[in-house]
């Protein structure tokens, strides 16, 4: 027999050992929305809270929606085709290295082998499940070794490779975010949504839809990690054209784009890198 505790509303924990000390801190650039983490954290209504704007220019950073593609579980087969048809657009409007981010091993590889097959060519590298501390480390270390090709990583949102890694200036200058993360069906997360649903009436939100923006925060965030970083962001699943999703989006994404077709894509992206790029890195091949 197998016993297992959940605590469904972790901010009483956290906030109890907050209340032996003096004080505390939180900071991160995913803190959105601020309501959710003030719950989770066991933050309280007196409790000081200081937004910053972003020490980034507005001009260095591309955010693109793709809002007519599906990736809903049930009709991923049916896209394959279209995701792979913006992955493409987004990495044809500059060479670089890029991450394509999504919310499983399973659906990381069905991309991974459509992309493969359609572009043999392209120099494509894939996080496996089950990979040795090695293989690690050898995928990331590809993306630092100076280059003047493509370089296209497959991953998992929520993974090794979306959080905490820091590739800076050409080591990634793109991040494709295919689908909104949500975590899947389980009872406990069905019994987390049934308490904030009676306490905050935001079941789903605060137990699928918060979580999985937060695992699409965190991969996009790849992109920009230095002050003279530029680079693209495009988002593909036409749920985050729903303003459920659109009001989780960070402030600091500002000028978002949505768009409707790869082509519209391509061009969108082309403009951005060349109003973003010297003349000497426009030369770039």
């Amino acid at each position: 027999m197998k016993l297992e505790i959940l605590s469904l509303h972790t901010g009483k924990e956290i906030r109890s050992m907050i209340n032996k000390g003096h004080g505390a801190l939180f900071f991160s650039a995913t803190l959105s929305p601020i309501h959710y983490y003030r719950s989770c954290l066991g933050g309280e209504a007196q409790d000081g809270i200081l937004s910053v704007e972003s020490p980034f220019a507005e001009e260095q950073l591309s955010v693109s929606i793709m809002d007519k593609i599906s990736t809903r579980f049930s009709e991923r087969e049916d896209t394959l085709g279209a995701v792979c048809r913006a992955i493409a657009a987004t990495v044809s409007a500059r060479r670089g290295n890029y991450m394509v981010f999504s919310p499983s091993f399973a659906y990381s590889e069905a991309l991974y082998k459509a992309f493969s097959a359609k572009y043999p060519k392209l120099k494509i590298l894939f996080q496996k499940k089950d990979m040795t501390a090695e293989e690690k480390t050898e995928f990331l270390e590809e993306f630092k070794k100076e280059s003047d090709t493509y370089l296209i990583g497959f991953a998992v949102m929520g993974g090794i490779y979306s959080e905490g890694i820091d590739l800076a200036g050409d080591s990634l200058i793109g991040a494709v975010v295919v689908g909104i993360g949500m975590p899947g069906l389980s009872y406990e997360r069905e019994a987390i949504a049934e308490y904030y649903q009676e306490k905050y009436e935001e079941g789903k939100q605060f137990a699928y839809i918060y979580p999985g923006m937060n695992r699409v925060f965190q991969a996009a965030g790849r992109v920009i990690r230095r002050e003279g970083d530029r680079g693209v962001i495009v988002l593909i699943d036409d749920r985050f054209d729903d303003p459920i999703y659109k009001k989780s989006l960070p402030k600091l994404w500002r000028g978002v784009r949505f768009i409707s077709t790869p082509v519209e894509l391509k061009e969108s992206l082309e403009q951005f890198w060349r109003e973003n790029l010297s003349n000497k890195e426009q030369e770039r091949p």
